[in-house]
């Protein structure tokens, strides 16, 4: 079994891929999943509102960190724990959904962060057979310092529980950079989107998504739609 990290998205993945985008689409997704039946990921704002308006479901999502105009909610993980919701949603962001263009011919793809930590590395376990992919979505075609730094934190827990994996020099890298960071919320607070959430005043954004292992729910890749204005990747808890 091989484990590597991809510090942003590649376009060829032959088994199980984890998708981490820490601020704030894969701590987001297993939120809504806890509270809705399924979520419907996309990276365009078109076929955001155009899927929702049909189907009559709830619009949450950002541009720049903010809500965009006429959503429901935002893409805030300490605003959506709390709520109790009575349909499913939409959700858009800048970067995650972006990475799922590239992944998803993948034979598995879930979403994971801190947050989902322990539930995402064990059913990725449990799926594989040759390979797992950490594969980070990066902002704007950059790799990103919380990505990396929670990738390497996956690695190191997934080599604990699979002693006989095989590390990839990637893997390693990522690792490494975790050193520097004892505190994943510190990571979080030094990336350029942390300082984003930091001047719009989400700081309670950055204590929760590094927050380590708080939910059971794993968004697994269930079906790919077409939209009008670009795919949209539709979620099942795994």
């Amino acid at each position: 079994m091989r484990l590597k990290v991809d510090l942003l998205p590649k376009s060829s993945y032959p088994d199980v891929v984890i998708v981490v985008d820490v601020l704030r689409a894969t701590t987001t997704a297993p939120i809504l999943l806890g509270v809705t039946d399924q979520l419907f990921v996309t990276p365009s704002l078109r076929s955001a509102r155009a899927y929702a308006q049909e189907h009559g479901l709830l619009l949450a999502g950002e541009r720049e960190g903010m809500p965009p105009e006429g959503f429901n909610y935002g893409a805030s993980p300490a605003a959506l724990r709390t709520l109790k919701l009575d349909r499913d949603v939409v959700l858009t962001t800048e970067n995650g959904p972006r990475a799922l263009e590239q992944v998803e011919g993948a034979k598995s793809v879930l979403l994971g962060s801190f947050y989902n930590a322990r539930a995402v590395l064990e059913e990725a376990a449990r799926r594989a057979t040759e390979e797992i992919a950490l594969v980070c979505a990066g902002q704007n075609g950059n790799e990103t310092l919380e990505d990396t730094v929670c990738a390497g934190f996956l690695a190191r827990r997934l080599e604990k529980m699979l002693p006989e994996v095989e590390l990839r020099d990637s893997a390693r890298l990522a690792m490494a950079l975790l050193r520097a960071f004892p505190d994943p919320q510190e990571a979080l607070v030094q990336s350029t989107a942390g300082k984003l959430l930091a001047r719009l005043d989400l700081h309670e954004d950055l204590a929760v998504s590094s927050l380590i292992s708080q939910t059971e729910v794993v968004p697994v890749l269930k079906d790919t739609l077409g939209g009008e204005g670009g795919k949209i990747y539709r979620f099942e808890r795994a």
